[in-house]
């Protein structure tokens, strides 16, 4: 006689692993989550937006600064980038993690924030920079900042 070979049939999972769907859940073990701030996304879309046109600016205007004297339109380009990026950086981070609650997160932000309005306020004495940066430091990165400040004093 031949032996059946074939695989005896598996059993069901037992109840421990099969897939649970939300509506078989009782109502006191579902779970939502917390709305996130609008203030705290709207302050990391500005911060972005702010770091992204710093970031712009000077890539823009590369011929009349490579042609200014000295070496402070230089040293405030670099300055720019460098603070346009981690302003950038953060800010879009933040924006994609909303509900991260670390705290050195939130104050690395507004230092960022911090630094870039204070470039964009001392570009203003590169007369090749014009208001290029200063109109948008106080319209955007001083909303913004006020806005995450307020963001992490509620949280």
């Amino acid at each position: 006689m031949l032996e059946n070979t074939a695989r005896p049939s598996q059993p069901p999972p037992p109840s421990a692993h099969r897939r649970v769907r939300q509506a078989d859940l009782p109502a006191e073990q579902l779970s939502a989550l917390e709305p996130v701030p609008k203030g705290r996304l709207a302050g990391c879309v500005l911060a972005l937006l702010l770091g992204g046109w710093m970031l712009a600016v000077p890539v823009v205007l590369i011929d009349r600064l490579k042609d200014s004297p000295g070496t402070t339109a230089g040293v405030l380009s670099v300055v720019v980038v460098a603070c346009a990026v981690v302003t950038a950086g953060l800010g879009g981070f933040r924006f994609f993690n909303p509900r991260d609650e670390r705290k050195p997160l939130r104050l690395s932000l507004s230092a960022a924030l911090t630094a870039s309005i204070a470039a964009g306020a001392a570009s203003a004495l590169v007369p090749e920079y014009g208001v290029l940066l200063v109109i948008p430091a106080v319209f955007a990165g001083i909303p913004a900042l006020g806005l995450l400040v307020r963001d992490a004093r509620a949280g």
